[in-house]
């Protein structure tokens, strides 16, 4: 067990080498990491990494969590682009309506750090991918194209959407720019939806 500090917010609460759960040998590098901000609350995050075969995963929790909820917030600007901060857990749904997208957690769903524009260059990523793999249906590459064009508009802010994160732990949260904390909604999700 160790107990020292990583950055400024950041203490390692434990760190060790255990059996990796895809290779077998005990060569996993497991840290877990406690941080206590002042403006994103108490998070844990937890690492693993295989010397031998490379396995990697990444997890977060949100330790101030408000039981299962519907965080939505909408994104207005470059500002929202550059400077809003998304954390979602390995359990959440993560979407878009306005730009159309969803990421549904699944049995192998890692937790998300990252900007909305993270977010963005993200989906044009996989869009991209997804271009290459209907080559040869001409319809779905227009629609893929028209996604990407509109994601483009709204990494610089000339689009506005909703981002909605679903999460039936209520370890995710959306922190904005500093001033726009009072636009985040939260709300109780129904675990029958």
């Amino acid at each position: 067990m160790s107990n020292y500090d990583v950055g400024i917010h950041g203490r390692v609460i434990y760190t060790g080498i255990e059996k990796c759960p895809v290779c077998g040998r005990d060569t996993l590098h497991v840290i877990e990491i406690l941080y206590s901000d002042p403006a994103f609350g108490d998070l844990i995050l937890y690492s693993n990494q295989c010397d031998h075969c490379g396995y990697k995963r990444i997890d977060i929790q949100y330790l101030n969590s408000r039981g299962p909820s519907r965080i939505m917030y909408e994104v207005k600007d470059d500002t929202d682009v550059y400077r809003t901060y998304i954390f979602r857990s390995k359990t959440a749904r993560i979407s878009s309506p306005e730009l159309g997208f969803d990421i549904d957690p699944g049995p192998d769903a890692e937790a998300m750090i990252t900007t909305v524009e993270g977010l963005l260059l993200r989906m044009i990523d996989v869009a991209e991918r997804m271009e290459v793999l209907n080559e040869d249906d001409e319809e779905s590459i227009r629609r893929l194209r028209e996604f990407k064009d509109k994601v483009r508009r709204a990494l610089q802010g000339e689009f506005r959407f909703r981002i909605i994160i679903e999460d039936p732990n209520g370890n995710s949260m959306i922190k904005p720019p500093p001033g726009r904390d009072s636009d985040v909604r939260i709300e109780p999700l129904n675990p029958v939806e």
